[in-house]
């Protein structure tokens, strides 16, 4: 039996759509920069996740909704229901995640 091999995230990828296009704490624009700072991997699992779940078949939707959870109720950062404004905004994320060729790859 052959052993299922995973592929990677690839972590550099995943931060750099993360902290242009997500930052819910707004941690990049009032620190001028997250690169080579101690809270570079503030998003990480949140954006791994999300990321995973678009690998495993979930749709655009229930990813916008997981990181307006973790956004709004998690983090604590925004209003508590989504509006068009942010819902555009975390599609935005989510798609570049989708569209991004480079997120995985092989171990």
């Amino acid at each position: 039996m052959m052993k299922k091999v995973h592929p990677k995230i690839n972590t550099n990828r995943l931060r750099e759509i993360g902290w242009s296009l997500w930052d819910p704490i707004g941690l990049n624009k009032t620190m001028g920069g997250w690169k080579g700072r101690p809270f570079e991997d503030e998003y990480d699992t949140y954006l791994a996740k999300a990321a995973g779940m678009l690998r495993n078949n979930s749709d655009f939707t229930e990813v916008v909704d997981y990181l307006f959870f973790i956004q709004s109720q998690h983090i604590g950062m925004g209003p508590k229901e989504i509006d068009l404004r942010i819902r555009t905004k975390l599609l935005a994320v989510v798609q570049a995640i989708s569209d991004d060729p480079l997120i995985w790859r092989k171990p």
